[in-house]
């Protein structure tokens, strides 16, 4: 095996995270692990190979990262994925290209937008359903459903959206898929997406009432993790291939939609376009600011940041895939033998096409103070031959 496709397996890890399986995934890989307090914040990008933060990382971490140093964020990504972030960028992809975007819900993000969604509780608009959400929310807290104009601050910092009236339901049950994808790089754009993920079911089965007299039944409606797990109706995974349980695989519910509808390889595919599609609403600006902190760095190759995003993805009655929402900082507690299994798996597959391979290693050490141009274009070739490699292994 040559040098591109062989990682370098002793690397230090700055790991600033709560969770038990980022550190059990890279101590698996045979990485020395850190905590903050072991690292001098004057050297701290010489210090370690891997920076893994729970939260976004400030400017000034990136602009110090040292020439052998990854870090799992991109600055400006969190403003992007905020809830008004995404609505903001995707309308006005869904303004320019039209139904390239109609993935995304209509969406408008309050205050600014507040004289817009009037006109949709007009006398002739009918009674139509909205789901309020605010800008910062995690975890479904905060969000509401609505018919009525009065429920909405027009001065508060929310997105409202046309809410999915007939989403696709497995056994009566609304639900959504927690998709992974790890950007690696912004020039030349390299995107991967998980082929396993997460499919999280409602508690109470749904129905929308024509008077709307269940709105508030929030385990109806919303599929979040945090708001279903104390329900009576909650059905642990007790296994990995458990598809009875309110959480199932991504791949064993695509399986089940085959065998209910026939073959179904446009739906993967329109997802994946749907993932790709969002990140590129947002790269010019991610790019922009990529490089405003690195632009100092004469050892920046543009592959300083990673980032491991979660896109929840919401099927409506004709599989038609639209887009929830992107979390920045998915979470990777594992309170279930499902959980473990997707997302040790992720974290793995995403630690080995981060980590450096012996050819980039070589280059970097026997260059001098300065990347020269040539060392700058065969350390790219060797990132992309080595992300190249690992790509199948993205399970």
């Amino acid at each position: 095996m040559p040098d591109a496709a062989k990682r370098v397996r002793k690397l230090r890890a700055l790991l600033l995270s709560k969770y038990d399986e980022v550190w059990a995934q890279a101590e698996g890989l045979g990485w020395t692990c850190l905590e903050g307090e072991d690292v001098d914040d004057d050297t701290a990008g010489e210090q370690y190979h891997v920076c893994w933060s729970d939260t976004s990382v400030s400017d000034a971490r990136v602009m110090n990262m040292g020439r052998m140093a990854r870090v799992n964020h991109f600055p400006g990504m969190l403003d992007l994925v905020r809830k008004a972030g995404t609505a903001r960028n995707l309308n006005k992809m869904r303004e320019a290209l039209g139904k390239e975007y109609s993935f995304f819900p209509r969406t408008f993000v309050l205050p600014a937008d507040y004289t817009a969604l009037k006109q949709e509780f007009g006398p002739k608009r009918g009674r139509k359903t909205f789901i309020l959400k605010p800008s910062r929310g995690a975890q479904g807290a905060g969000i509401s459903l609505t018919r009525s104009l009065s429920d909405i601050d027009p001065q508060a910092n929310n997105i409202v959206q046309r809410y999915m009236a007939k989403p696709h339901l497995i056994d009566g049950y609304k639900y959504d898929m927690r998709l992974f994808v790890l950007l690696t790089s912004l020039s030349p754009l390299r995107i991967y997406i998980f082929r396993e993920g997460l499919v999280r079911l409602c508690t109470q089965p749904y129905g929308l009432t024509g008077t709307g007299s269940n709105l508030q039944d929030l385990r109806m409606h919303l599929t979040n993790y945090a708001i279903n797990k104390n329900a009576d109706g909650f059905v642990q995974p007790t296994s990995a291939e458990d598809d009875c349980s309110s959480k199932r695989l991504v791949s064993s519910v695509l399986a089940k939609l085959g065998e209910e509808r026939g073959s179904q390889p446009e739906l993967w595919s329109e997802i994946q376009q749907l993932c790709v599609k969002t990140i590129i609403s947002a790269q010019p600006h991610l790019l922009h600011t990529y490089r405003t902190c690195r632009q100092r760095a004469a050892d920046d190759c543009g592959s300083t940041c990673f980032e491991l995003l979660g896109f929840d993805v919401i099927l409506d009655a004709k599989l038609k895939p639209y887009l929830l929402e992107v979390n920045h900082s998915p979470s990777f507690t594992c309170d279930s033998p499902l959980d473990e299994a997707v997302k040790s798996a992720v974290l793995r597959g995403t630690m080995e096409m981060v980590s450096f391979s012996r050819e980039e290693k070589k280059l970097l050490k026997g260059a001098g103070r300065r990347l020269e141009p040539a060392t700058r274009t065969r350390l790219a070739m060797a990132r992309a031959e080595y992300e190249s490699g690992h790509a199948d292994r993205l399970g």
